[in-house]
């Protein structure tokens, strides 16, 4: 029932995400891709390689290690384009990395997977995800509320723009009682973990956001996007890492599931400094690119 009531909330944040974008949003990014190729590139090769770099400095045992590979293997979810939302960067650019994320990952994520096992646990794994399942979910989790709140925006313009403000505040409520039910959910070992596993994750947490901060000025992306690389880097979808790591189909470790909990808590703080940095130092994020000024023809 909660899970349930977890999805609900996240399709009524996409739906109201949705009536803040046009098609011209998305046809902008087709035109002109590499802020979306500097996305998945953060998502497929930044992330684990720096669990692996955190595994090997941090002595940790092979479950936490296990569990850490997991959330590093895992697309981003819903609830970064809320942060992204929140931050005023590129929504458009969110949500396209979250479902091209999505979608890659029913390829990616067995890969990675299966190397982990076999890298941390000396065994043999043949972890799969169902490609129509995890099709149907991106879609009623992303594709079809997003579709429908910009057909109310094309319909009902001015409906969707008086709906800007009470939709702003109500996806901040949701984003809040998210962040209360992570933390109620691992209140129990919330403590020990924190101690133990908290510092690795914390700084790993950091570091990916870090790097996806680097990787988009270094690509001169522009400001609303840089501040949106970061956040789809470093927001996972940390109920789809607690499944793979616990559920008997895919891992069976019931330990390795207590990272993405300590995740939850990390990604949350990490993205309110994230807020903060972009309030305080607006320099971060660089320069909007000059205007391509097209030659006069005689």
């Amino acid at each position: 029932m909660r899970e349930m009531l977890f999805q609900g909330a996240l399709v009524f944040i996409m739906f109201g995400l949705g009536m803040e974008l046009t098609v011209a949003d998305f046809t902008r990014l087709a035109r002109m891709p590499k802020p979306v190729l500097v996305g998945l590139l953060g998502h497929m090769f930044i992330l684990p390689a720096v669990a692996l770099a955190m595994i090997g400095v941090f002595p940790m045992p092979a479950a936490f290690a296990l569990g850490l590979l997991v959330v590093a293997a895992c697309p981003g979810g819903a609830v970064s384009n809320l942060w992204t939302h929140q931050a005023r960067g590129d929504v458009a650019l969110a949500v396209t990395l979250t479902a091209l994320s999505a979608a890659v990952a029913v390829v990616w994520v067995p890969v990675l997977l299966n190397l982990a096992v076999s890298y941390l646990l000396g065994e043999s794994a043949d972890i799969r995800l169902p490609l129509g399942p995890t099709m149907v979910h991106i879609a009623i989790l992303t594709v079809l509320p997003v579709s429908a709140g910009m057909a109310i925006r094309r319909l009902a313009p001015a409906f969707a723009q008086r709906m800007d403000r009470p939709m702003r505040l109500l996806s901040l409520l949701f984003l809040v009682l998210i962040v209360v039910a992570i933390l109620v959910r691992g209140r129990g070992e919330f403590v020990h973990l924190m101690a133990t596993a908290g510092p690795a994750v914390l700084l790993y947490n950091f570091l990916v956001m870090a790097a996806g901060l680097v990787l988009a000025r270094l690509a001169r992306l522009a400001p609303r996007q840089v501040i949106t690389i970061p956040i789809e880097v470093g927001i996972q979808n940390v109920i789809m890492a607690a499944t793979l790591a616990t559920a008997p189909q895919f891992l069976n470790r019931p330990e390795a599931g207590l990272v993405p909990s300590i995740y939850g808590f990390t990604m949350t703080f990490m993205a309110i400094a994230w807020l903060l940095v972009i309030r305080f130092v607006p320099g971060v994020l660089g320069r909007e690119p000059a205007p391509v000024v097209e030659p006069v023809r005689a």
